[in-house]
């Protein structure tokens, strides 16, 4: 099953359905020149039993790594660059589980600084796995966080789910 499709069959119960249709149907649905909104794709990695998180420069808030998808690059791919230009923190997928282990549909407030209005974010986490730890190309903040210490009903659910499923 293509990615698109299964983000198509993830939002059939979202308030956000009929936007993500267009955005899916539209020109370029991975673009970030699509206003309406587009996929990003972002990594969970854990070390030790802890999540890494970021702390977001414009939104302020802890969140995994993750990101645009850049032309030529799949969802997985994206997310593997992103935690690495974010962290330094060279990743891999986990053999046997390339697929996005959570979609979440969420709003992203305008932004007068990029020229951005508001606009969806359909994002694709995949579970990644640490190959090489190297020095991050982006100046931002991250650390690793216990389950009890995660603000993300995301998160806090996602990792239910993975402890559940071992």
């Amino acid at each position: 099953m293509n990615i698109l499709t299964i983000v198509t069959n993830h939002s059939a119960g979202s308030p956000h359905k009929e936007l993500v249709n267009m955005i899916l149907n539209g020109k370029n649905p991975f673009s970030r020149t699509n206003h309406l909104g587009h996929l990003t794709a972002s990594g969970l990695v854990l070390k030790n039993g802890r999540v890494l998180q970021i702390f977001h420069p414009y939104i302020k808030r802890w969140f995994q790594p993750g990101g645009h998808i850049d032309t030529g690059e799949t969802p997985i791919q994206a997310a593997v660059r992103e935690v690495y230009e974010e962290t330094g923190l060279l990743c891999a997928p986990i053999p046997g589980k390339e697929m996005p282990i959570d979609i979440d549909i969420h709003e992203i407030p305008a932004n007068p600084n990029k020229k951005e209005p508001s606009h969806l974010h359909i994002d694709l986490m995949y579970h990644l796995q640490i190959v090489e730890e190297k020095k991050p190309l982006e100046n931002i903040q991250s650390d690793w966080f216990t389950h009890d210490q995660l603000d993300s009903l995301r998160l806090k659910r996602v990792m239910i789910d993975l402890t559940s499923n071992t």
